[in-house]
């Protein structure tokens, strides 16, 4: 990663987090103030996106380090890592959205002489909506140029966010017509949405964690271009791990058995080159060359 780009990255976190500041304390604010909980709701949600995007700017800095001999493979997943504690820190904040929407609605079921929220709670909802859907637009486009997963996640946060704070709009609206309890079932599907980003959060980053393998489809893509190579009889054994968005290839292939050592390693150079270059995901393939037992010259 170029020292540009990993400013531009630091950037766009450090932007995000001033936006979340100001959005969590207005929307915190002016849901205690005008008795609104899918505002308040929505609110705790943006709190906890401040708290992301703190932990998001310290590790983007750790993570887009290069290699040093501590760490010769890269830096990398402390970014997976820190994909993981924000499926985490969603996954709470969707359960305590959830508790506090059932009993508020329980509550109002029992009561339902309540006031209903102040106007300017949806003023501000509306506000909210348009800001977080300039923020999931401008999330997606660092995300996909870097090819950042944790920038991806936070731009699928935003987007969560906004229509979050669109459910939280309506049932502020319906609220203003006496339909008190759309606003807390509106702070309970917030809860839902927020659920559904964590599992699916937690998913990829165990994936991003565990050396899992790609798509079968991108496999045999790279098995067909190993064994289209002059010189390669057979491939012996193939394996691919992901490094975070990135590859690693092992692969061992089979060359006639009476070629010299440095025949063999040509074929095998060969390999590496043509791997590394028909699939710039892959930072590193490593060639095993094994004699091709049934052909000899």
């Amino acid at each position: 990663m170029t020292k540009e780009s990993r400013k531009e990255i630091l950037s766009a976190v450090a932007f995000g987090l001033a936006v979340n500041i100001f959005l969590a304390a207005i929307k915190i604010s002016f849901g205690l103030w005008g008795n609104a909980q899918a505002l308040f709701s929505d609110g705790l949600n943006s709190l906890s996106d401040v708290f992301i995007s703190i932990m998001i700017l310290a590790v983007l800095k750790l993570a887009t380090k290069k290699p040093d001999h501590d760490h010769p493979y890269g830096h990398e997943k402390y970014e997976g890592l820190a994909y993981f504690v924000l499926g985490i820190i969603f996954f709470v904040t969707a359960i305590v959205i959830g508790i506090n929407a059932i009993t508020s609605i329980i509550n109002y079921m029992n009561n339902p002489n309540v006031d209903a929220p102040h106007i300017f709670t949806v003023i501000i909802s509306l506000l909210s909506l348009v800001v977080k859907v300039i923020l999931f637009k401008y999330y997606l486009r660092i995300s996909k140029k870097y090819k950042s997963p944790t920038l991806k996640a936070d731009s699928k946060n935003h987007l969560l966010d906004a229509w979050a704070t669109l459910f939280s709009l309506i049932g502020l609206t319906l609220a203003q017509f006496n339909f008190i309890i759309f606003d807390y079932i509106a702070s309970f599907i917030i809860g839902l949405f927020i659920l559904r980003l964590a599992v699916q959060i937690l998913k990829d980053s165990i994936s991003y964690l565990t050396d899992q393998a790609p798509s079968e489809e991108e496999i045999k893509s790279i098995f067909e271009v190993i064994l289209s190579i002059d010189g390669v009889l057979k491939v012996d054994d193939l394996k691919v791990r992901k490094h975070m968005t990135q590859r690693y290839v092992d692969v061992e292939i089979g060359v006639k058995s009476n070629i010299t050592l440095e025949v063999a390693h040509k074929i095998a150079e060969t390999v590496h080159h043509k791997v590394e270059f028909e699939f710039p995901d892959v930072i590193h393939c490593m060639v095993h060359v094994n004699p091709h037992k049934s052909i000899s010259a």
